[in-house]
């Protein structure tokens, strides 16, 4: 059994990918910064790395530079997992060490997995960690729908964490969605005065916890309009609350906040009335 260690600072994201992973039958550890993830490395000398870059304490590349410092991690397959958006951050990525770079916006969850399963099998083979292509080539997000019964709509998410944001929008957008992303509560307010939406779609933990005020509030002034809330790391206790603040389902699971852009299809252009609230959890 593979252990993978998973450096990851937004907390959603990394319960997601952890789970997902051990879904599939790998022994994973998180890191929430960069200094326990150097740590975790260390200490526990996994199979392989999905490494952001952006951290907390100390950042990707600084990991990537210590870990092949050391004799003992030369051939670790690293995949870098991130939004490289500055001039020469990928060839940087790749000079230090990293076997693969994946882009957060491109690269969806099935395609994360697979990248994994395809290293440890090479790796299994005594294949060299070589550096391998990358996922970073611009795509278009404009609305494409992956079912020809998929119902697109107008889709206003509230997320204030950036790659957890450009995550969710790109799934939505994949299902043939239009996404208008804010990072605010009062962002979102001022949308709903300027234009109509199909789907509001927000995080529980968005503004530190403010996620069910914002939820109250839509759901009083668009009571027609339904509402996913979502968090993989919420009790049952929390994942009520968010029914009760008016959301039409709860989305609890990685494999259902993966797969959200199916959800959002379902439950737009369907009265909230037909659509009860729920809990998608184990």
């Amino acid at each position: 059994m593979h252990t993978i260690v998973v450096i990851e600072d937004q907390p959603v994201l990394a319960s997601a990918y952890r789970n997902k992973f051990q879904g599939e039958g790998f022994i994973v550890e998180v890191a929430l910064d960069g200094e326990q993830g150097l740590d975790l490395i260390t200490r526990i000398k996994p199979d392989l790395v999905l490494l952001d870059m952006h951290l907390p304490k100390l950042n990707g590349l600084e990991i990537l530079k210590r870990v092949r410092s050391d004799q003992q991690f030369q051939e670790l397959p690293i995949i870098v997992f991130s939004n490289l958006t500055k001039p020469g951050a990928v060839e940087e990525a790749w000079q230090a060490g990293a076997t693969m770079v994946l882009s957060k916006l491109n690269t969806s969850p099935k395609r994360v997995l697979e990248s994994v399963q395809s290293i440890l099998q090479a790796s299994a083979a005594g294949v060299p960690s070589e550096p391998l292509p990358v996922n970073d080539a611009p795509r278009s997000l404009a609305p494409q729908a992956t079912n020809d019964q998929s119902v697109g709509g107008h889709v206003l998410l509230v997320e204030d964490h950036s790659d957890m944001s450009k995550l969710i929008a790109f799934l939505l957008h994949r299902a043939g969605h239009q996404v208008t992303s804010v990072n605010s509560n009062r962002g979102a307010l001022q949308r709903l005065g300027e234009q109509s939406f199909d789907l509001f779609v927000l995080s529980h933990t968005c503004m530190g916890g403010a996620g069910l005020s914002l939820c109250r509030q839509l759901r009083q002034s668009r009571p027609e309009t339904p509402l996913i809330v979502y968090s993989t790391a919420a009790l049952f206790s929390e994942q009520q609350e968010g029914l009760k603040a008016g959301a039409t389902a709860y989305l609890a699971k990685p494999e259902d906040l993966f797969n959200i852009g199916q959800i959002a299809s379902d439950l737009i252009g369907r009265p909230v009335r037909l659509a009860p609230p729920r809990i998608r959890a184990a």
